[in-house]
């Protein structure tokens, strides 16, 4: 048993596996989710304190129910965390119906679901609690081919703002962080889909003013952080984690010869 437990949805890999490992670290007593079982057991393994784990699909409702109920097993559920999410890349003009259902189901109804089960438990047990939903740089910006990705994870900043301004007054805060790139099992397939993966890798690094990319840790430090008593009073915020990324407009090339010496706007 645990004083305060939490649920991590995604957290058989990538970024919700750390934060999962984060806040194992920290105290928590964590109910994994994951649709992947072996691989949500996997990381159970090396948790350091109490756990359990369900393994359902985040589309599903019930999945979330039993999260709960696992939740209250280990502590007073005080947490919640929705990271489970997919990116597919769809064209507007071809668009697979089944890749939409799948897109939406997930990330925006996986969310939804993960956050009014985590809100119903709160307010049932008379008593505050915090809900971290990961959003993304792609929820307020847009990149060619990423249509329905973005649309899902605006609505994971709306619901925020929405169950934020809602529960505030019971105690309940709810936050998304918008992470950018993230070194993930995920974003390693993408870079392997280019022809040069190596050239992939150092093309996404250049786009970011720290020229690098995110490590799955530094988004579950500002998880824990939005979790803990001392971001007491931020409530409905979109925290980025993106090194900048959403601020750039633009950097000169590395190139020399296509280096500009002047503004030319006007």
């Amino acid at each position: 048993m645990s004083d305060r437990s939490v649920v991590v949805t995604g957290a058989g890999s990538g970024i919700g596996r750390a934060i999962a490992l984060h806040l194992a670290g920290h105290g928590w007593g964590v109910v994994l989710v994951d649709v992947d079982g072996a691989a949500v057991r996997g990381v159970a393994t090396t948790v350091a304190g109490a756990n359990r784990v369900v393994v359902g699909d985040v589309a599903v409702r019930p999945t979330h129910a039993r999260a709960a109920a696992e939740a209250a097993q280990l502590g007073a559920l005080s947490g919640w965390v929705n990271c489970a999410g997919i990116t597919i890349r769809q064209h507007l003009h071809q668009l697979d119906e089944s890749v939409v259902a799948r897109l939406v189901g997930v990330n925006q109804l996986g969310t939804l679901w993960g956050t009014s089960q985590a809100i119903s438990s709160f307010v049932d047990g008379r008593r505050a609690g915090a809900v971290v939903n990961i959003s993304s740089v792609h929820g307020q910006r847009a990149y060619p081919e990423y249509g329905i990705y973005e649309m899902t994870k605006a609505a994971i900043d709306a619901l925020t703002r929405s169950a934020a301004a809602s529960y505030g007054d019971r105690g309940i805060r709810v936050n998304s962080v918008a992470p950018g790139a993230v070194v993930t099992p995920a974003l390693e397939r993408s870079f392997e889909s280019a022809p040069v993966p190596a050239a992939a890798r150092r093309d996404l690094e250049s786009r970011n003013p720290l020229r690098r990319l995110a490590q799955p840790a530094e988004v579950a430090a500002v998880v824990e952080f939005l979790l803990s008593p001392s971001a007491g009073y931020i409530n409905g915020a979109t925290i980025a984690v993106d090194g900048g990324w959403g601020i750039l407009l633009g950097r000169d090339s590395d190139d020399p010869q296509t280096r500009r010496t002047e503004g030319g706007s006007r």
